[in-house]
């Protein structure tokens, strides 16, 4: 008996520090957890920052280009302007000419109608008769015709000459009305230029203000996505770091469970030892007795002992109602990527804890342990409950439950090279 008592009490040692390495591996487990949930988030705001910055590139581009538009507009309304005003001062020059043309015509115009005046007035001074006389004086009749037709040639060069003043006047009248009017469409044009280039140029001095704050927001947020960034990586070593504080401290677990069962099963075999040796001893002591004796005592007696075999122990446990849901669900949030082989590894892991003294002896207990999955404390496994997506899995959650185990370890992680086990798809069982 004092032997069972020391067993006993190394037993309750060994399961108190087993206690407070779980306790443990559960504070670095919440600490993981924690972690890759802040990883989740600075991603999260990694990828909305460089959505920004897209954006904002895009709305840089279109500036830049609707800027470098309006610079060409610029230019092709300042060439039209320069063109404008070009016509404008031709325009004049040919105003000026017009009208030095209208003071020349108008001046020999004078001259002329003073040089048919004093033809007229002389005419007329002079009697008809005297033309006449002028006319029939003449040494032959050809030669009084040729004065006859001298008279009618000049009065129709007077009458020629003053159509042609009234023509030449109304042409250079005309003309200078057309240009006129050409000057005033033309001072009207360059008008509307200088306006149209004037609020070309705001607009694009506005579009160059805006620019320069879309450049100032891209480089606040490059900034910004730059700390994200080696926030990110701080996060990720300091998350590999834990990765690897707990496997050790699951090996140190694992090997305390082994030593606990290990005592558990020599206890055992000392109980039973001790139930056989007692049994002998009762069945000589019988054997001694007399035979109204031994009859008593068989009446009286009854199984003195009970089979204490852990069922735990003895193979695959009935699944209870939602179990084969639990699993499919579990597998798929830790390995709905992976392989078949990976998925069968995980849903084993699982079955080998509800099998272990030292896990909770059911599924629902092993998978809501706290501090040992990451879906289930991220709220990721509820999701994927809720919506039913452990049905992609349930082929290897149901050979699992069917006895079908490929792997004997009870801790799983993914593969970062550092943890000695077995490794299957992404992940390491050990």
């Amino acid at each position: 008996m004092k032997q069972r008592r020391k067993a006993c009490l190394a037993l309750l040692l060994a399961a108190g520090m087993l206690c407070s390495s779980q306790a443990y591996a559960g504070a670095i487990e919440d600490q993981i957890d924690s972690t890759g949930k802040k990883i989740h988030d600075l991603e999260e705001a990694l990828d909305q920052t460089g959505k920004k910055i897209s954006a904002w590139r895009m709305q840089q581009q279109a500036l830049e280009q609707e800027i470098a538009d309006g610079q060409e507009q610029i230019s092709r309304l300042a060439a039209e302007l320069d063109q404008t005003k070009e016509d404008i001062a031709g325009t004049q020059k040919e105003i000026k000419k017009t009208q030095e043309a209208l003071k020349s015509s108008k001046k020999e115009s004078r001259q002329q109608y003073r040089q048919m005046k004093e033809r007229i007035c002389f005419m007329y001074e002079n009697s008809t008769i005297d033309m006449i006389w002028f006319v029939l004086d003449a040494d032959s009749f050809s030669e009084a015709l040729r004065r006859a037709e001298y008279f009618q040639a000049v009065m129709a060069y007077d009458r020629q000459k003053l159509e042609e003043y009234k023509a030449t006047t109304r042409k250079i009248k005309k003309a200078k009305a057309k240009l006129v009017s050409e000057q005033a469409q033309l001072k009207s044009l360059e008008e509307e230029q200088e306006k149209q280039l004037d609020g070309i140029d705001t607009a694009v001095a506005g579009m160059k203000e805006r620019l320069g704050e879309k450049i100032s927001q891209i480089q606040a947020s490059a900034a910004l996505k730059e700390q994200y960034e080696q926030e990110l990586e701080r996060q990720k070593q300091y998350e590999q770091e834990l990765e690897r504080q707990k496997a050790e401290e699951d090996k140190r677990r694992e090997e305390e469970i082994r030593k606990q069962e290990e005592e558990l099963k020599r206890i055992r075999e000392e109980e039973q030892k001790q139930r056989r040796r007692e049994e002998e001893e009762r069945k000589r002591q019988q054997a001694a007795q007399p035979e109204s004796e031994q009859q008593d005592g068989g009446q009286q007696g009854g199984s003195s002992g009970s089979s204490s075999s852990d069922s735990r122990h003895s193979g695959s446990p009935a699944a209870g109602a939602g179990d084969l849901e639990l699993l499919s669900t579990i597998i798929y949030c830790e390995a709905g990527n992976q392989p078949y082989e990976g998925q069968l590894a995980v849903g084993s892991v699982i079955l080998n804890r509800v099998a272990s003294s030292s896990f909770p002896n059911s599924i629902s207990g092993v998978i809501y342990q706290s501090g040992q999955f990451s879906p289930v404390a991220s709220g990721r496994f509820a999701h994927a409950l809720a919506a039913g997506l452990g049905s992609h899995c349930t082929s290897a959650a149901q050979a699992v439950l069917n006895g079908s185990r490929n792997v004997d370890c009870l801790y799983f992680r993914v593969d970062n090279g550092e943890i000695d086990g077995t490794v299957i798809g992404n992940h390491v069982f050990y």
